[in-house]
């Protein structure tokens, strides 16, 4: 830009305040327009910056009192000279900026510590710890009036979640201040103008040629062949300088139902005990942890895909799952998962006062202890009561009150008596969501359903459904003995009518608000979470793949889980998608075709089409029977006229 331009522009100032007469203003601008070319700053009277870099624009006009920028693809903003309050070459205000930046594992189900965000020079570098590369930011702003947003979208502190698998660009603004600039669909648009920021996210796994080992020897060398009692053991974690290592006592036993054998060679799931709370693996302190066996054929990506769609869906407390090698006694056992055991503790149930609380499993395997279980009288319900002992003196809780506050519960449910005084609407609609999501028929057997309620004796305090568990036979495999091979839209309530407890968890599943809310899930899921699932699915194999191949050689499973990870995303995908085009069915109003929420003009045309032979005008005919008199026929067409004049 040569002398003379800058003199003018700082001169010219179309400040209101200085009074400048618009004529002198228009013949500025136009003299502006006709030497070398610079990016103008356009302030209006509300504070707010505009700018139109040349770059960007064929030409800048005024006439009548009006501004005029002209962008190459011959888009026109228009000011009133009136409405500006000054133009310049600089911008007319300090730019906010990021104060802070990070990943906090609290609002980061899958990052293990918090990763602090290094801020220099427009850049921002986090090192993450962590499988999966979608991540929620917690950030300040220099400015309370500020906004970061990420290609024109605002984000949310703490709330916003994007894909950092590769670097973003964060531009850090005023509300209401905009650049033009080109866009890749629509040619040139106006986008929030601010200082930017380039966020790089390394990942540490990412750096992975092993995934963590764990060993284990027993004192003496003894055979670990008993869930009945437990051996005493060194443990040995090597986090191969990504995952914290560390080394202590532990005691270990077996566990499970079908996944435990007594031959000690088998590939079997344990049980491991600590004196004190330990943080194996960077995860939240406790005493107790899992580790599973997988030792299924081609079950090695369940667990994990099940737990991370827990997670997106917001069932309580859900598991971390962390693949490791392990080795007992310097023998390879295979390729393990660790994770959290459920229970009352800070690593899963985490209450404040446990005193009154209680902890039941509904399982056809009944094997609590005497006095530590019962059955239902609605239903024939099988409950292990795992929380809380009662044999403890740190409870006031005795058996009789759990079974009787229980058995209140399942009989209004039963009756369809105001069951959803009894239970969470909300965490019971995640609870049934996830299951259906994965086809999860195992809590039709009932196994391994767990519910807790904080305070038994309080008539406020709800059952709340979760944590899920267990999910070997899930993603359709106990319908046809394959993962995700099944119709991704079956219906999971009617696909298998003969299992036990189906008439239980299809009574949960009609509660009316569970429905309602569940139809706001799948909405929820598809618009914010699908995708990040789905990238899940390719990214835990990724990482978990070294171990998977050395499981491979060691119990002959030839699943090719890099094919199976991906039928995974897809399956998922057409999964969700196909739930939510149902539940839309479900909530709609009677006589609402089109499915928009309404009965309309539409929807009366294609019920009078219907009537008249078009059998296909009306796709959804458990919609139809407007006046529910049990026929489909003229009256209908009057009820929906009544319908639409009350709208």
């Amino acid at each position: 830009m040569n002398k003379t331009t800058c003199d003018l522009k700082r001169s010219l100032g179309i400040v209101a305040g200085h009074h400048l007469a618009h004529g002198m203003m228009l013949l500025a601008i136009l003299m502006l327009a006709q030497v070398a070319q610079a990016t103008s700053y356009v302030t209006l009277n509300d504070g707010s910056l505009h700018v139109f870099p040349d770059s960007c624009i064929s030409g800048m006009t005024s006439a009548d009192g009006t501004l005029t920028f002209t962008a190459l693809d011959g888009t026109t903003y228009s000011y009133s000279l009136e409405d500006v309050q000054s133009i310049g070459e600089q911008p007319s205000k300090e730019l906010p900026t990021f104060t802070s930046y990070k990943f906090n594992n609290k609002y980061n189900y899958q990052v293990i510590t918090d990763a602090e965000g290094t801020i220099t020079d427009g850049e921002i570098t986090a090192t993450v710890l962590g499988i999966g590369k979608w991540l929620t930011a917690s950030f300040t702003l220099s400015d309370a009036q500020a906004v970061a947003s990420v290609a024109g979208q605002e984000q949310q502190s703490r709330v916003s979640r994007m894909s950092f698998a590769s670097d973003k660009v964060y531009t850090v603004s005023y509300p209401g201040d905009e650049i033009l600039l080109p866009d890749a669909e629509i040619g040139y648009r106006m986008q929030p103008y601010g200082r930017t920021y380039t966020v790089h996210v390394d990942f540490l796994t990412d750096n992975n040629e092993e995934v963590p080992t764990i060993h284990i020897n027993t004192v003496g060398g003894e055979d670990i062949s008993s869930k009945d009692y437990y051996l005493d053991a060194e443990i040995i974690i090597n986090g191969r300088d990504i995952f914290p290592s560390m080394t202590d006592s532990v005691q270990i036993k077996g566990r499970g139902h079908n996944s435990w054998s007594s031959n000690p060679d088998a590939k079997n799931p344990y049980r491991l005990k600590f004196k004190n709370k330990v943080k194996p693996l960077g995860l939240t302190k406790g005493k107790s942890w899992v580790l599973l066996a997988n030792n299924m054929s081609g079950s090695q990506l369940t667990n994990a895909i099940g737990m991370k769609a827990a997670s997106l869906i917001g069932t309580v407390a859900s598991n971390h799952i962390i693949p490791v090698d392990l080795y007992v006694n310097g023998v390879y056992k295979g390729s393990y998962n660790l994770t959290e055991k459920i229970g009352f503790s800070n690593n899963s149930i985490d209450l404040a006062d446990e005193s009154a609380a209680t902890l039941l499993e509904l399982d056809i395997n009944f094997d609590e202890p005497v006095g530590q279980k019962f059955v239902a009288g609605s239903y024939g319900m099988p409950v292990n009561v795992h929380e809380p002992t009662f044999t403890d003196t740190t409870t006031v809780l005795t058996l009789n009150m759990v079974r009787n506050r229980y058995n209140k519960f399942i009989a209004d449910l039963m009756n369809n008596n105001n069951p959803s005084a009894h239970v969470d609407v909300d965490h019971l609609a995640r609870y049934l969501m996830l299951n259906e999501l994965i086809c999860n028929f195992e809590i039709f057997h009932p196994k391994s359903v767990w519910l807790y309620n904080e305070n038994v004796l309080e008539d406020s305090s709800k059952f709340i459904f979760g944590p899920v568990w267990d999910f070997d036979w899930a993603f359709g495999y106990d319908y046809n003995r394959g993962y995700c091979s099944c119709n991704p839209s079956i219906d999971y309530y009617t696909i298998k009518p003969t299992m036990w407890q189906l008439q239980f968890m299809t009574d949960l599943r009609h509660i009316p608000e569970v429905s309602q809310r569940l139809y706001e899930l799948w909405g929820e899921l598809l618009a914010n979470g699908i995708d990040e699932l789905c990238d899940f699915c390719a990214e835990y194999y990724t990482y978990a793949s070294p171990s998977l191949w050395r499981n491979r050689r060691y119990v002959g499973d030839y699943t090719d889980y890099e094919a199976q990870s991906q039928r995974y995303a897809t399956w998922l995908r057409n999964r969700a998608q196909a739930m939510y085009e149902q539940m839309k069915v479900e909530v709609a109003p009677l006589g609402d075709f089109n499915l928009n929420g309404v009965v309309d003009i539409d929807d009366l045309t294609s019920l009078i089409s219907y009537l008249l032979g078009a059998t296909d005008a009306v796709t959804h005919e458990s919609l139809a029977d407007v006046n529910q008199d049990g026929a489909i026929d003229v009256s209908d067409i009057s009820t929906m006229i009544d319908i639409m004049l009350k709208q």
